[in-house]
């Protein structure tokens, strides 16, 4: 009896797969779009006028957020502040937001001839297009991290991340691999047609973010009724001298570094290497 009334949501192994499920389907959407355009590249420059400057101009958009506005480390701040549900259906919206600003610009005809700040204006809209969702599906990233960990903490926690970077390497070929097919699908080539594809799948990813937040909601009414500290209980308040014990654990830095190389060489990489 006191067994049973103990059980929180996440001891249900269907419930806890559920979550993992709905949070890495979300996922798989934003990697599909982040590497959608690396395969139209020659079609950017047949189709749209683009240039390869162009094109890395828009490949770097991605870090624009991300790296000169600190949107990571302001993403983990509002993460630890604001709580999950909050923060990841901020960081989905950030991602519809961005790809639908995106793909207007690639589909827009009215932009042809315009400049601003000294670029095409549609390269310049795809680019803020791009940096808005990339701002949005980092943070989203971190977020389901945390979601993983509470769902997994002292149960099958390595298969679950496991799991989810594999569904988000799926988005990436599935991108890699069917962005050329569905931009040619109806005879026509339009490099807009798969990052419609993406925008409407991001939609998706977004509904299916609200029903986990419903499962959210359930799993911290199951643990308070087993008298159980919920997540954000669990935790100590952030204090930005938080930053400086990070700053300053050489194990950090090492990771950091790790991450730094990874991400310099394996992305670079994807975003050019459709045409060796």
């Amino acid at each position: 009896m006191v067994a049973t009334i103990k059980r929180s949501l996440r001891d249900s192994a269907a419930a806890r797969w559920t979550a993992l499920f709905i949070v890495s389907f979300t996922m798989m959407c934003g990697y599909f779009l982040s590497d959608v355009m690396s395969p139209l590249a020659g079609m950017l420059e047949s189709q749209l006028g683009w240039t390869r400057a162009d094109y890395g101009t828009y490949t770097s958009s991605y870090g624009w957020f991300n790296v000169f506005l600190f949107m990571l480390i302001f993403g983990g701040i509002i993460l630890d502040k604001l709580g999950i549900r909050i923060t990841g259906f901020g960081a989905t919206v950030f991602m519809v937001v961005g790809t639908a600003i995106k793909y207007w610009a690639v589909a827009s005809t009215t932009l042809s001839g315009s400049v601003i700040l000294g670029l095409n204006a549609q390269l310049f809209w795809a680019c803020i297009g791009f940096a808005i969702f990339a701002g949005g599906v980092e943070v989203a990233g971190i977020t389901v991290s945390k979601i993983i960990v509470k769902w997994f903490k002292g149960k099958e926690l390595a298969t679950a991340m496991g799991m989810q970077v594999a569904m988000a390497r799926i988005g990436t070929a599935i991108a890699l691999g069917f962005s050329v097919p569905i931009a040619r699908a109806t005879g026509i080539i339009d490099v807009s047609r798969p990052l419609l594809v993406a925008l409407i799948a991001l939609c998706i990813g977004l509904i299916v973010f609200i029903v986990y937040n419903l499962m959210d909601i359930k799993l911290d009414k199951s643990e308070a009724s087993a008298n159980e500290l919920n997540e954000a209980d669990e935790e100590e308040d952030f204090k930005l001298s938080d930053i400086g014990k990070i700053l300053n654990n050489k194990g950090w830095w090492y990771i950091a570094i790790l991450c730094v190389l990874f991400y310099s060489a394996v992305f670079p990489f994807l975003k050019y290497a459709t045409d060796l």
